[in-house]
C-alpha cells in the first residue's frame, strides 16, 4: 500500500511539474523550425559542395590521363633521341 502512495504521488509530482504552458510549447516550435530552416540551408550547401567535389574530380582524372600521356610521349621521345646519339656515336 506504502508503494502504491508514493507511486500516485511520484506520479502527481511529475504531472504537475511537467505541464509545459503554451508559450513554451510556442518557444519549442520557432526553435525547432529555425534549427529545420539551418539544417536545410546546410543540406543544401552539403549538396552544392557535393557537386562540385565531382567535377573537380572528373578534371583531376582528366588532368591525370593527359600527364600519362605526357610522360608516354617523353619517354618515346628521350627513347628516340637516345638512339639518334648512340648511332651518331658510333660512326
Amino acid at each position: 500500500m506504502q508503494t502504491l502512495l508514493k507511486t500516485v504521488l511520484l506520479f502527481a509530482v511529475i504531472a504537475l511539474a511537467g505541464c509545459a504552458t503554451t508559450a513554451d510549447f510556442q518557444k519549442l516550435e520557432s526553435r525547432v523550425g529555425a534549427l529545420e530552416s539551418k539544417v536545410q540551408s546546410q543540406a543544401s550547401q552539403i549538396e552544392a559542395l557535393q557537386f562540385e567535389m565531382k567535377a573537380i574530380d572528373a578534371k583531376a582524372d582528366r588532368s591525370v590521363a593527359q600527364a600519362t600521356e605526357a610522360a608516354a610521349r617523353a619517354d618515346e621521345a628521350a627513347r628516340k633521341a637516345d638512339a639518334i646519339f648512340k648511332k651518331s656515336v658510333s660512326k
